[in-house]
């Protein structure tokens, strides 16, 4: 994972990891594809590692890495078959944390859009959808690229969504309720 953080002018804040620039090794591969700024300065990057799992990793407002958070400061979710990605992070009121991005069926012959919610301190939060993780299909292939909270808690997930298998892609929107289940008062 790398994270740069900015001053206002666009120059680089030295006061940040080192001279404005921070890295974290996992592995082979590693990508971040979102971060969210707790309201006590703690940030939050979200993406994959190898073998391709839901990563979270917490840092301090410094850069430093927050070992209070999962196992050392990182957290990683696998789910499918080990084929999978957060693309985007959200921080719900209570402190909670919910990833969005896809995972691969079973088979390995379908994406579907994933949804994970974790605690303050990186656990899974098993109240939320089938032990703390949600999967949808939608044809073929499917992938949460946002995710979003409502001030009523409801999850709102954009993306897209090949319907027929032919490479034709859709824009896919989808709202969750806030245990996980979708809402059925929403589109189709």
């Amino acid at each position: 994972f790398a994270l740069v953080r900015y001053n206002t002018d666009g120059s680089l804040d030295t006061s940040f990891g080192v001279d404005g620039k921070v890295t974290t090794a996992f592995g082979v591969t590693a990508r971040a594809y979102s971060v969210a700024i707790q309201p006590d300065g703690k940030i939050v990057a979200a993406g994959q590692t190898s073998p391709d799992v839901f990563t979270l990793v917490r840092y301090e407002s410094n850069g430093t890495l927050d070992t209070t958070f999962g196992d050392g400061g990182a957290v990683t979710t696998a789910f499918g078959v080990n084929n999978a990605r957060a693309h985007s992070v959200a921080l719900q009121p209570d402190g909670k944390i919910v990833a969005a991005g896809f995972r691969v069926s079973a088979a390995g012959d379908s994406q579907y859009i994933g949804l994970v919610r974790y605690n303050t301190n990186g656990s899974l939060d098993t109240t939320f959808g089938d032990g703390g993780a949600v999967a949808t299909a939608f044809g073929v292939a499917a992938r949460a690229l946002s995710v979003a909270l409502q001030s009523d808690r409801k999850i709102v997930v954009a993306g897209f969504s090949d319907n027929n298998g032919d490479g034709t892609l859709n824009f896919a929107l989808v709202r969750y309720e806030s245990n996980g289940t979708l809402d059925t008062t929403f589109g189709d």
